[in-house]
């Protein structure tokens, strides 16, 4: 079996969206699922170094982990169309940052909860992409769309790739084609 098909025995991972901007204002989000929740409160992230996301993390030392939900899918996928710097995926995707409380980068209003984050260290690099550890300062939750720990990880709304970039899914297995298409976009 080739490296290819043998990831599909894989588990779908969670997607988040994290939003950063650089020293002039910019705003910047993009889909990542290569995250972790470490037990210390910390996320570990990891971001290709060549993308906005690293380069203004690096810069600022500040970033929001998002939690989309299958509602927002089109959106998210929008977001992850590689835009130059300085143009903000927010109002490409027509999402809505809103202001934080412990940091610059913007909350994104329609997830179903924003942590913010402090970059407490890169520990390394693997191939091209580097390892970010950030402390989380702060955390935001709709509690009207997340009611209990149960509900929301047994019949969860959040958002899961299933296809890089287009498909999505969630846990109780609502999927989702966007029919993005980064040409048209």
């Amino acid at each position: 079996m080739d490296f290819e098909k043998a990831c599909w025995l894989l588990p779908p991972r969670t997607v988040v969206l994290v939003s950063t901007v650089d020293s002039k204002g910019n705003e910047n989000l993009a889909p990542h699922s290569e995250f972790v929740k470490l037990y210390t409160g910390q996320f570990l992230l990891c971001i290709e170094k060549s993308h906005n996301t690293y380069e203004n993390i690096k810069e600022t030392g500040e970033f929001v982990v998002a939690f989309p939900s299958i509602e927002i899918a089109k959106e998210t996928a929008i977001t992850g169309k590689p835009f130059a710097k300085g143009i903000s995926e927010f109002e490409k995707a027509g999402l809505t940052s809103i202001k934080a409380k412990q940091i610059k980068v913007p909350l994104v209003k329609e997830c179903l909860a924003n942590f913010e984050c402090k970059l407490h260290k890169e520990i390394g690099t693997v191939g091209t992409e580097a390892i970010l550890i950030g402390n989380i300062v702060e955390t935001h939750c709709d509690e009207d769309k997340v009611s209990t720990e149960a509900k929301t990880r047994l019949s969860s709304k959040m958002l899961l790739n299933v296809e890089k970039g287009r498909i999505y899914s969630t846990t109780n297995g609502e999927p989702i084609d966007t029919e993005v298409n980064y040409k048209e976009i």
